[in-house]
């Protein structure tokens, strides 16, 4: 069974994203990654949701970011607002 941090790890990578950053995303002090990730103590189920929660919002962020580019790479006019509402983060409760 795999433990929190190494599932958080694998998804942050797939995104394109640090765990540093996603722990600071979800307002979590740098001092529990930092004892994580050494092995000093194991993460609380409802840490690793605040922080999966952080890593998809931030993904989702990126998206629409690239989304955005690419459409006022071609001339488009772009609204934030349609935009980012096609890449909602899923929730994960």
């Amino acid at each position: 069974m795999k433990s929190y941090i190494t599932i958080l790890k694998e998804r942050a990578e797939e995104c394109g994203l640090t765990l540093l950053k996603a722990f600071k995303a979800a307002d979590i002090p740098t001092s529990t990654y930092y004892r994580t990730i050494n092995g000093d103590t194991e993460l609380r189920h409802e840490t690793a949701a605040r922080v999966m929660q952080a890593i998809e919002k931030l993904y989702a962020l990126q998206q629409a970011r690239s989304h955005s580019e690419q459409l006022r790479g071609l001339g488009v006019k772009v609204n934030n607002r349609t935009i980012r509402a096609r890449f909602k983060p899923r929730s994960t409760s």
